[in-house]
């Protein structure tokens, strides 16, 4: 951050005064030099640049006070000396006076605006004053008037992530990188952008390095074990996290990474430990709260498990997700004769499975309208239950409102509400596909199939299965197949058309309410776990669910059932990723059927 010009040995002492000061000054000898200096002022009580270059000094032995004093005294001599008041700046960065350090390089700045380190200090102490957008200005200008301003580079980087930009971030740390690239602070910095842009493999080599320079390092040792687990790198991934434990005993964030991690290789009990020794050193650390509760739920242990999953509304995702609505939030209060609003969560599978309370909350009394997304609203205006339908959030008009997932936390009954079917399709809509799919099916019978869900699933990869993988149930005689798969997973379809004659109707599902009428044409709907399993046990049809051998807390730990879905039959793997077996039972049960 200094400004002065760096000094160099000189065996040389000139004669005059000043120079000879500099000359032990620039030679390293720090008491010679200050000696001279103090001879100097003795005789040139008016001497600035003298007082100036004592300061600077005391600024190396880090004795800020002193400093502090001679440039004080330097710039009331010449208030405009750029140098001395970007020296001064940095004094009261040193001692965290962070405002007046600020005011200061403003000043350097203007007296001196093509200064860039002058620019840069001036960013650093924005930086420290918690204004990222002025800080990134002020790096941007340093860079541009040197674009090989390390600190520069290395402060428009960290206040691009700071300020959500990460790809931008990437890129900064990167340039960075060009002039130091074992710099600690870019590999961290960079390690950690790239894991924000999902660049795992990238990250995790860049916390190795970090780990070579320092093996204790936390920040690269916590990098290091998240790039891995978020490439689906379970074991080592554990691994990682011990390792990191060892450094950070006590961090709350690490018992709840690992516990997920374990909770993904379906190792339930050493999972929930890591969950209450993250709540035990952090009470307030909603994530665990919410992996906790989906833990109990998964158990059957809906008392604990509800009031658990509160907590999703309080985790970094939810306050985005669930902001609060202006009205009265309903925590188990009496409803006759009460306006009440059920509230949309953020998953249609979600809605779906908990949009059969609207019926339950009528039964307290209540007259409940809905509301829920564009794409769910016609189905569910035909709820039991149901008074109506909206699709905006209103302002006002209820005594209260709860979340779909939040109304069995206040119930005092902890059965699951069996009204099944719950939903139903338009019979005219009905009547249109089924008699489409009979003509295309004949004398066969009819099974829809989904082998894919959401891609931005972060356990996609195990929840979907390949469409190939799913062949030998070609085999199976007298059925007539229907593909309900909609998008990108449609495209599988064409390799095997030759050998599996599936009737793509992807295409033409352009809403809930046309699914619904399909899969009431049906006789049985094979699907991995996305919406259309919820969709069809809700609707009360035979549904077949394939399950990866970590599966979401809905279904369960173990069995063929689900308390929610009494039509669904549950098909689970018992290995990670390896369907086969679920295939090859699957088809079995679709000889018989």
């Amino acid at each position: 951050m200094h400004n002065a010009s760096p000094f160099t040995h000189d065996n040389t002492i000139p004669a005059s005064a000043a120079e000879r000061a500099l000359a032990f000054h620039r030679a390293g000898e720090l008491d010679r030099a200050e000696h001279a200096y103090r001879a100097i002022l003795d005789t040139q009580h008016g001497d600035a640049n003298t007082r100036y270059m004592l300061g600077v000094l005391y600024l190396q032995r880090q004795d800020v006070e002193r400093a502090i004093e001679c440039f004080d005294a330097s710039l009331a001599l010449q208030p405009n000396h750029a140098d001395c008041l970007n020296d001064r700046g940095i004094a009261a960065l040193s001692r965290g006076d962070n405002e007046h350090a600020a005011n200061f390089f403003r000043r350097a700045v203007e007296c001196a605006p093509h200064d860039a380190l002058a620019h840069c200090n001036l960013g650093k102490a924005l930086r420290c004053l918690s204004k990222p957008e002025d800080a990134l200005a002020s790096f941007q200008q340093a860079l541009a008037l040197d674009s090989h301003c390390f600190e520069a580079a290395l402060g428009s980087a960290d206040m691009l992530e700071v300020l959500g930009r990460p790809h931008e971030a990437v890129a900064a740390y990167e340039n960075a990188a060009r002039y130091a690239p074992d710099d600690m602070r870019v590999l961290l910095g960079l390690g950690l952008t790239l894991n924000a842009v999902r660049r795992h493999a990238e990250a995790a080599t860049c916390f190795e390095r970090a780990l070579r320079q320092n093996p204790e390092n936390a920040h690269a040792l916590f990098g290091v074990a998240f790039a891995v687990d978020a490439q689906l790198k379970f074991d080592d991934a554990v691994i990682r996290y011990q390792r990191a434990l060892e450094v950070l005993p006590h961090s709350a964030t690490l018992h709840n990474n690992i516990a997920f991690t374990l909770t993904c290789m379906s190792r339930y009990d050493e999972a929930d430990a890591h969950l209450r020794r993250a709540i035990e050193l952090a009470p307030d650390v909603s994530n665990a709260y919410k992996l906790l509760g989906m833990s109990e739920l998964r158990r059957g242990n809906f008392r604990e498990g509800w009031a658990y999953y509160e907590h999703r509304k309080t985790t970094a995702n939810g306050l985005r997700e669930y902001p609060p609505l202006d009205l009265p939030e309903w925590k188990g209060e009496p409803l006759d004769g009460k306006r009440f609003l059920l509230a949309r969560e953020q998953g249609a599978g979600d809605q779906l499975q908990f949009v059969r309370y609207a019926d339950v909350l009528h039964g307290l009394g209540a007259t409940v309208d809905v509301w829920t997304s564009d794409e769910l609203a016609p189905l569910f205006a035909r709820i039991r239950g149901v008074n109506g339908v909206l699709t905006q959030a209103p302002a006002s008009g209820y005594d209260y409102y709860c979340r779909m997932m939040s109304v069995p936390t206040w119930l005092d009954d902890d059965a699951i509400a069996q009204a099944v079917p719950y939903l139903s399709a338009d019979e005219t809509q009905v009547d249109a596909w089924r008699g489409l799919i009979e003509k295309a099916a004949g004398s066969g019978r009819k099974v829809g199939l989904v082998w894919a869900g959401n891609p931005q699933h972060y356990l996609d990869v195990y929840r979907s299965a390949p469409l190939a993988a799913l062949e030998p149930l070609a085999s199976a005689r007298g059925l007539a197949w229907f593909a309900l798969q909609k998008g990108a997973g449609e495209a599988q379809l064409d390799g095997l058309a030759h050998r599996w004659p599936i009737c793509a109707l992807g295409q033409l599902l352009d809403s809930f309410h046309a699914t619904a009428a399909v899969i009431e044409s049906l006789d049985l709907v094979i699907t991995v776990d996305t919406s259309v399993a919820h969709l069809a046990g809700a609707l009360g049809k035979p549904v077949w669910v394939l399950l990866p051998k970590q599966a979401d807390w809905r279904w369960t730990m173990s069995g063929e059932t689900t308390p929610w879905y009494p039509s669904a039959r549950l098909f689970r793997q018992q290995v990670l990723g390896d369907w086969q077996p679920v295939v090859e039972a699957v088809r079995r049960a679709l000889e018989t059927l």
